[in-house]
C-alpha cells in the first residue's frame, strides 16, 4: 500500500469513528520507516489528517501510542507461536525459536520498540507488560509440554524457557543490528539448530 493510500485510509478511519486505530496504523508505518525520533502526537495527527488535539481523545502521549504498537507486535508474535503446531513437543519448542527470530528479522524497528530498546519507559505501560508476558508464557508452556513435567512458576522450567528466550533474543539483535557481517556468507544456521542442541542437553 502506498503512503498516500495509507494516509487516506487513516483519514477515513477517523471519520468513521476509529481514530484510535488510525493513529496506531500511522504510528506503526512511521516506526517501520525509522521515524521514531521524529514522531510526536502533533506529527501523527498531521499524518492522519486530523487536528493536533484529536489524538488526545485516545492517547496521553507518544509513549502511550508506541507502547500499544509494541504490544501489537507481541500479540502478533504470540499468534505466530500459536500457529506452530508440530506434533512432537521438543521439535515444536525448537521451531518456536525460528518463529521468534523470523518475526524479529521481518520487523526490526518494531522488535526494538517491543523491548524498550528505543525508550525503556515504554516497558512501564501495563498493556506492553501483559502482551510481553503472554509471549513468554507460550514459551514456558511449550517447555513444559516438551519435557512432560513442570509448572509455569517452577524455577527449573523458567530457567529452561529463559535460556531459550535469551538465545533467540540475542540472535535476533545480532541479525537486525548487522553484527553478523563478519561471518562468512551463508554460515548462519537457523537458531533452531542451536536450540535443538540445548534442548537435547536437558534430557
Amino acid at each position: 500500500m502506498s503512503p498516500t493510500s495509507t494516509l487516506k485510509k487513516a483519514h477515513q478511519a477517523y471519520h468513521h469513528g476509529d481514530l484510535r486505530n488510525a493513529l496506531l496504523e500511522v504510528a506503526r508505518r512511521e516506526l517501520d520507516a525509522g521515524a521514531y525520533e521524529q514522531l510526536s502526537l502533533r506529527e501523527l495527527a498531521r499524518l492522519a489528517g486530523v487536528s493536533a488535539n484529536a489524538p488526545y481523545r485516545h492517547f496521553g502521549s507518544k509513549d502511550e501510542i508506541l507502547a500499544e504498537v509494541a504490544a501489537q507486535g507481541f500479540r502478533e508474535l504470540s499468534a505466530r507461536m500459536d500457529a506452530e503446531r508440530h506434533p512432537e513437543p521438543r521439535e515444536r519448542l525448537a521451531r518456536l525459536c525460528d518463529v521468534y527470530t523470523g518475526f524479529a528479522a521481518e520487523h526490526p524497528a518494531m522488535y526494538r520498540t517491543m523491548f524498550g530498546s528505543e525508550k525503556q519507559a515504554l516497558m512501564d505501560f501495563p498493556v506492553l507488560q501483559e502482551a510481553a508476558g503472554a509471549s513468554f508464557g507460550r514459551l514456558v508452556a511449550a517447555t513444559i509440554d516438551a519435557f512432560g513435567a513442570g509448572h509455569p512458576e517452577d524455577l527449573a522450567t523458567l530457567a529452561r524457557a529463559s535460556a531459550l528466550w535469551s538465545l533467540v533474543h540475542g540472535w535476533s539483535r545480532l541479525v537486525i543490528d548487522g553484527v553478523t557481517c563478519f561471518l562468512p556468507e551463508g554460515s548462519i544456521a537457523p537458531v533452531s539448530v542451536s536450540a535443538r542442541a540445548i534442548i537435547a542437553s536437558w534430557s
